[in-house]
């Protein structure tokens, strides 16, 4: 055993330290650079914990979307911004709006058309970001499909 390991002692009106919380800052675009922003992800991506949703939705999987959901605020634009996009929602709901630059056609991200209903998430597409490994992610199925 150890003689180097540590007793934290709190006092029953101390509230517990919450866990900290790491997160790292991308880069993306779309393939035109007419759009560049930053998002903040926490987890960082490499993170065993981190999900990477892949939706079998018609719209995702002909998109090839890959998503990650952050709020609004921890999407930053560094060139263009979010109402030059083009959108684009399907039937029946009509619910979500898929963002796509007029330009090149990349699929950047999503959002909810509801405010009430995660009005303050983007579902980021994570092939729009440089500085990771695709192929390091954790991948989860999600079958939209079926909703």
């Amino acid at each position: 055993m150890s003689s180097s390991s540590t007793t934290t002692t709190t006092t029953p009106s101390a509230a517990p330290a919450p866990a900290p919380t790491t997160s790292e800052t991308y880069t993306g675009s779309c393939h035109c650079s007419r759009f560049k922003y930053s998002v903040t992800q926490s987890p960082p991506l490499t993170d065993p914990s981190c999900e990477v949703v892949e939706c079998n939705c018609s719209i995702c999987a002909r998109n090839g979307y890959l998503l990650i959901y952050v709020k609004d605020s921890d999407v930053v634009f560094e060139a263009g911004s979010e109402d030059e996009f083009k959108k684009y929602t399907f039937a029946p709901k009509h619910a979500i709006a898929h963002y796509f630059c007029p330009t090149c056609g990349t699929s950047c991200f999503a959002k909810s058309t509801d405010p009430g209903f995660y009005g303050d998430v983007k579902a980021v597409n994570v092939r729009t970001l440089a500085g990771f490994d695709l192929k390091a992610v954790r991948v989860k199925a999600v079958d939209g499909r079926s909703v």
